[in-house]
């Protein structure tokens, strides 16, 4: 009797050839379906994947991501990706594994974290993706309100530190060995970079462009025990105002032409909203995500949803992040989830 080679190692054997010697264009359609985990599952299958994956005009599906706390997970560091209702796990660097103890986020930007350690008093930016860091200026122990990326790019990085019981901020860039310090009329909300200016919300409410000469736009309404605002802008160039008006509603205000718009209709876009980074994203492409919606996290640590047009809160998922949380892993304000976008550049 002759030898023959089994039929299953054959079919095998066949198929990984096959599998191996796709046409590119179409290695290049499913990239674009894939989410990033996926993405990077998917390039490291073969070297001819991996090839394809190289081409920068083929992306993988970017999705908003919620940071859970950590759990202790072997896996890494828990996002929730909310197109997909499903959890994802990243691992992160191995030199910031005490992050769950002494180590917090506290701030992200286009796929960056920003880690603060109050034990030690420095910062760094971290891309869990592609696990590149950056070590900043030594910041101090003061505990601050927040921190925010407000430019990251080849060429830049701006980070800005508000502090929640002074005036003004802190702020350092790429090149910098320490902060500079810089004065405002009253205590700091939250900031932003658009279109190349500095805008700041105070506690107030009064919103105010950093450049000269000096323009502000006060707040319509008093403050309220639901006091929070955030700065937000869009991939269509728009800067959005957006403010808590109670538990569970909100209100916008889009600048046009130096004037501040009410507005409840944003287009196609969702907002996501937190007290360390808020921003928005175009969710026709993406499956679940609702436009004209404001995502945010409530009291009782659950996702949410509040449609601007009827004024209306909707449940989108029941955290387990509420439950259970860990006493050791404390950020400034003591808030344990961030928005994140995951990024691979």
């Amino acid at each position: 009797m002759s030898e023959k080679v089994p039929r299953r190692l054959k079919i095998t054997s066949s198929g990984m050839a096959d599998w191996a010697t796709l046409q590119t264009d179409i290695i290049g359609l499913i990239i674009k379906k894939l989410a990033v985990p996926d993405y990077l599952r998917f390039r490291a299958v073969c070297t001819s994947w991996n090839h394809v994956c190289k081409d920068e005009s083929y992306c993988p599906r970017v999705d908003p991501w919620l940071m859970l706390p950590p759990n202790l997970n072997p896996l890494g560091v828990q996002f929730f990706c909310i197109p997909e209702r499903k959890n994802q796990s990243i691992r992160l660097p191995t030199t910031i594994s005490l992050f769950g103890s002494v180590w917090a986020p506290v701030g992200s930007l286009n796929g960056w974290l920003i880690y603060f350690s109050q034990t030690y008093g420095t910062m760094q930016l971290v891309n869990p993706i592609s696990g590149r860091q950056i070590e900043l200026p030594p910041i101090g122990h003061r505990i601050f309100s927040k921190a925010k990326l407000l430019e990251m790019n080849e060429r830049n990085y701006i980070v800005a530190v508000l502090y929640g019981d002074g005036k003004g901020y802190k702020i350092t860039r790429k090149g910098s060995n320490n902060w500079s310090s810089v004065e405002s009329k009253h205590i700091l909300d939250d900031i932003i970079k658009h279109r190349g200016r500095l805008y700041t919300c105070d506690k107030y409410g009064t919103v105010e462009v950093w450049a000269e000469p000096p323009r502000a736009w006060p707040d319509e309404e008093d403050t309220h025990r639901w006091r929070f605002r955030c700065l937000v802008d869009t991939p269509a160039g728009d800067l959005i105002r957006v403010k808590r008006q109670g538990q569970n509603k909100f209100a916008v205000w889009i600048l046009d032409n130096e004037t501040w718009v009410e507005a409840d209709n944003i287009g196609d876009f969702s907002l996501f909203v937190s007290h360390y980074n808020s921003f928005s994203f175009l969710a026709k492409d993406h499956p679940n995500l609702k436009a004209n919606c404001i995502y945010f996290i409530d009291i009782h640590s659950n996702l949410c949803a509040f449609n601007l047009e009827h004024g209306t809160k909707e449940l989108v998922e029941t955290l387990a992040a509420g439950l259970g949380r860990n006493e050791q892993y404390r950020r400034p304000q003591g808030d344990q989830l961030l928005w994140f976008i995951p990024s691979l550049k």
